[in-house]
Order: structure tokens, then sequence, then C-alpha cells
């Protein structure tokens, strides 16, 4: 029989995680994630430049200069020069999803989404330094559009269509049984998986949001809080089964939180499963 994981996390200050982000830039946050195999580029953004505006005032301007660097600029003052990864969301050539790192003092990062067929555009602008905890990530959904594109047709929105399903993802190619999300309420989202060398087995529930793009396109923003506090995003085409999955956040081993991370991979498989889960017999 499975038995349940011990996990903690360890508690850091506001200089705590300043200093950890002063040990990384804008290419070495991504790791090893730069060339991880799953990790798809589009080049549909290169050399151009784009400005969106959002209904809360924000605004932020881009000049994407090549597949791989961009230049950002907001107007409340903030602005760097970073590594980037954009795809085409799953199924939709023409809906691109857009990861970078933000350089500031606290670290933060973006995930865009550039809707060019209906010209509207929809932005999670994250950060460390959560008053409550300055380990965890806090973040704000933006709604909006492409400055001087037309808008035509359904707006992304919130949405709480899947209330009450549940997903299993696998990697492909590999014999692992998975991580299952239960969409358990349009404000949570509870993942349950097990670690199959100790034998052992855990599950959480998170605080999520969750946004509609088309009737089978849709994103999970999730925080794992009271945890690791990282920021996961799914863009998943229910369709297909298949998604682009973003993380941004502190991590390392749980005794000693040691390194800032960020990725981008695309391609994971899922199938449909129920919301039950029997975890000691998983």
């Amino acid at each position: 029989m499975l038995q349940r994981k011990e996990r903690r996390w360890l508690y850091l200050t506001l200089e705590d995680v300043k200093e950890i982000g002063s040990q990384m830039n804008t290419e070495t946050v991504w790791h090893e994630a730069l060339v991880d195999p799953m990790m798809v580029t589009s080049t549909r953004l290169s050399g151009t430049k784009m400005d969106f505006d959002f209904e809360d005032g924000c605004s932020f301007s881009y000049e994407f200069m090549d597949e791989r660097h961009l230049k950002w600029q907001t107007n409340d003052g903030r602005k760097g020069e970073e590594i980037y990864n954009c795809a085409p969301a799953p199924g939709y050539d023409d809906i691109i999803f857009v990861h970078h790192y933000q350089s500031l003092e606290i670290p933060g990062c973006v995930d865009l989404v550039i809707d060019f067929e209906r010209g509207y555009a929809f932005m999670i602008d994250a950060s460390l330094g959560h008053p409550e905890n300055p380990r965890e990530v806090w973040r704000h959904l933006r709604f909006g559009k492409i400055r001087g594109a037309e808008t035509k047709g359904e707006a992304p929105c919130f949405t709480d269509d899947l209330t009450g399903k549940a997903i299993r993802w696998r990697h492909p190619g590999t014999n692992s049984e998975g991580i299952k999300y239960i969409f358990s309420s349009c404000n949570y989202y509870t993942y349950a998986m097990k670690y199959k060398d100790a034998g052992t087995c855990w599950m959480a529930t998170n605080p999520a949001d969750y946004i509609k793009f088309r009737d089978d396109l849709y994103i999970c923003s999730v925080i794992e809080e009271r945890q690791t506090g990282v920021q996961l995003v799914m863009m998943m085409n229910l369709t297909m089964l298949t998604d682009i999955q973003t993380e941004f956040g502190l991590g390392g081993p749980n005794e000693k939180c040691s390194y800032l991370e960020t990725f981008m991979r695309s391609g994971r498989e899922g199938i449909w499963d129920k919301m039950e889960t029997d975890l000691f017999n998983y």
C-alpha cells in the first residue's frame, strides 16, 4: 500500500528571494529548458513590434528581435531585455503563446496569449514576493487586445466549463502513470501523483483560474500555495488532449531552496479520467 509522502517547504524572506534572483539572469534561469526536446519554438513573432492594451489600464510594448530575444516595456515603468519562447496554441496556428522571464529586482515572468485571428490578448503578469510568503508567486490576469487590431468573436473569459472533469497527463514515450489533474471547482484544481520508486503518493489542491479561448482551448493558471509557491500555466486543447505547460518559481531541495527556474514544454498526452482517486491503489 502506498504511503503519503512527507513534504515541507522552506520559508524565505523577501531578501532571500532577491538574493536568489540576483544569482540568475534571463538566460540561466531557463537552465536546460531551452534545449528540452519537448519545447516547441515558433518564428512567428521574430522581427516584429507589437503593443497590447489591457482593460485594467496596463499596456505592454514588445520588440521581438529574433526567435529567442525580446525587449519589453510597460506604461508603469518596468522594462527589460529577455530570452523568450513562443509556440502556436495546440490546434490553433493563429493563437501564439509567449513565455518570458522578467529581469527585475524581484524576479517575475509573463505568459502572453496573442489571438491574431480575433485581435484579443490575454496576459498573466507574475512576480515572486507574495506579501504573505515571499517565495510564492502572485500575479495579475489581464484581458485586452492587440493595439490597432480589429476585435471580433468571443473574447477570452473566465469560465467554469471544466469543473467536475479530470485528465491524466503523461509525457509521450514513457511508462509513467503520469499526473492526474482534477478540476475541482471554478477556483481550484487538484493534482494526484505517486512516487514509484519510493512507494509514496501525493495529492494537493491549489488555487486556480480557468480562461476560455475556444470551445476546446483553455488555460488553467495555478499557484502552488503553501507549497513550493511556483506558478504553473497549462494551455490545453481538449479535443486533441495535448497541452503547452509553463512554470516559474523557486526550486531545489525542500530544506535548501537553491535556485530559480522557468520552462515551457509542449506535447504531453492526456486521457479523460474520473474525478474519484484512490491514491492507495493508484
